[in-house]
């Protein structure tokens, strides 16, 4: 068994020889001790915390986004010049599916734009949910 997993199997109240759960009491049942373990056993395991948070490209983050089922712009803010885009498309009587399809977000979220620009009501909005 390797550090990492025996800090871990402390972190979680376990004793890592026995595999009994350690008492409430336990100076490794405090919450800070508790803490302390899972990053120590990230860090034996190689997993720093720079490494946990590495941030994508957005060109990563829309492959991501594709390869989990999600439209390539989920979750990224809109930028104004999309806004504009859209409320054009919108006026010229684009469907929210046809919409969801130029943006590459999903219906919902171009639903809650448009109402965010006051194009489209809660009631009507709601229906995309």
């Amino acid at each position: 068994m390797n550090i990492g997993t025996l800090l871990r199997a402390l972190a979680n109240g376990v004793n890592p020889d026995t595999g009994e759960l350690l008492r409430p009491a336990s100076a490794a049942c405090a919450p800070e001790a508790i803490r302390l373990l899972f990053a120590l056993a990230d860090e034996f395991d190689g997993e720093s915390e720079l490494q946990k948070k590495a941030r994508l490209t957005p060109e990563e983050k829309r492959q991501k986004n594709l390869a989990e089922g999600r439209p390539a712009n989920a979750y990224f803010p809109w930028p104004e010049e999309e806004k504009l885009r859209l409320r054009e498309s919108h006026a010229a009587g684009a469907t929210l599916e046809a919409l969801s399809d130029e943006f590459e977000r999903s219906t919902w979220s171009i639903a809650v734009q448009l109402q965010t620009m006051g194009l489209i009501g809660e009631e009507q909005a709601a229906a995309y949910r």
